[in-house]
């Protein structure tokens, strides 16, 4: 019967280290990212997982219009999820941008 405590007892240890060592940071990530995706508006300077910067035209649910180049006005659509990060919020000066 000992044995079988044992390795209980160590299944338990093992499953504890393992949620909170990466179960628990992932969820924290996740939510991270989830808050960014949503805080995505208007004029915001963005760049997608793909590397494709640029500023955000329209925001239609999911999906983002990005406009790409100034000069020749061309703009594409993309899923929010794919926006990686906010490079710099609308209204922003350029101390506050995002610095990585």
């Amino acid at each position: 019967m000992r044995p079988l405590l044992v390795v209980l007892a160590y299944a338990l240890a093992l499953f504890a280290v393992l949620y909170f060592f990466v179960i628990v940071p992932g969820q924290k990530k996740n939510k991270q990212t989830r808050a960014m995706h949503d805080a995505v508006k208007v004029g915001d300077k963005v760049a997608t997982i793909g590397g494709i910067i640029g500023i955000v035209l329209e925001r239609d649910g999911d999906t983002v219009k990005l406009l790409l180049d100034e000069s020749t006005g061309s703009c594409a659509t993309f899923v929010v999820y794919a926006v990686k990060q906010i490079v710099k919020p609308a209204g922003a000066t350029e101390e506050q941008a995002f610095q990585p």
